[in-house]
Formats: structure tokens, sequence, C-alpha cells
């Protein structure tokens, strides 16, 4: 019966230091309930809610067509650049509320960055690349 009583007593130590090290580790070890408030917040990612809201809300590629249309109107970038430019971001503002309409966070950050691309091939034309 003592032995019994000592693995019993060893196997609960056990079990209680896994359980320990695991929430050291940022994993909670529960009953199925949601975890407590700390574990939950570290596990939310603003960012990804930030880069949808600006991509969705239609703000990233309205200022990249005003900023286009600036450059346009100072003479850095060809009007008929510009016009490939403007297709260029229309076509993915219609991808865009294709895909912010189903909530695909993978696709909204591939069209993120697209328009950050779009962004760059603006600078390119409008400043160089330092390769003059």
């Amino acid at each position: 019966m003592r032995y019994l009583v000592g693995v019993i007593g060893v196997a609960a130590a056990l079990m209680s230091a896994e359980s320990v090290q695991a929430q050291s580790w940022g994993i909670y070890v529960g009953n199925g309930a949601p975890p407590p408030a700390p574990y939950a917040l570290r596990w939310h990612d603003d960012g990804v809610d930030r880069m949808m809201g600006f991509v969705c809300s239609g703000q990233r590629a309205h200022l990249l067509e005003e900023r286009l249309d600036h450059e346009v109107e100072e003479g850095e970038i060809d009007p008929d650049m510009g016009d490939r430019m403007h297709a260029a971001i229309d076509g993915l503002e219609a991808r865009q509320r294709r895909e912010c309409a189903e909530g695909d966070v993978r696709s909204v950050r591939d069209l993120a960055w697209r328009y950050d691309r779009i962004g760059q091939w603006i600078d390119r034309e409008a400043h160089g690349d330092g390769r003059d």
C-alpha cells in the first residue's frame, strides 16, 4: 500500500510540474474553458487587424493614387506610365473588394505586398533607382 501511495505521489508531482512548465512557455493547459486573459491577449495580432483595416478600407489604394497623381502633375512620371500604374492599382482594388469580403487574411497580406510593390514602382519612375 505504501508503494502505491508513493507512486501516486510521484505521478502527481510530475503532472503538476509538466503543467507549470507548459504554462511558463506560454501554453495554456486547461479544462477546455477559454484561457485566462493574459494567455488570450498574447495570441492576438494587432498588426493583422491594422493591415486588414488599412487595405480593406481602401485607404492604401487611395494614398497610392494620390501620390501617383502628384508625381504625374509635377512632371516626374510620364502620363502614359501613370495610366498604366493607375490600371494596376484599379486591378488590385477589384481584387481587394473580393478578398476583403471573404476575410482572407493571407490574400489581403498579398494585396498589401502588391500595393507596396506599386509604391516602389512609383518611386523608381519618379526619382530613379540610384543607378544613373
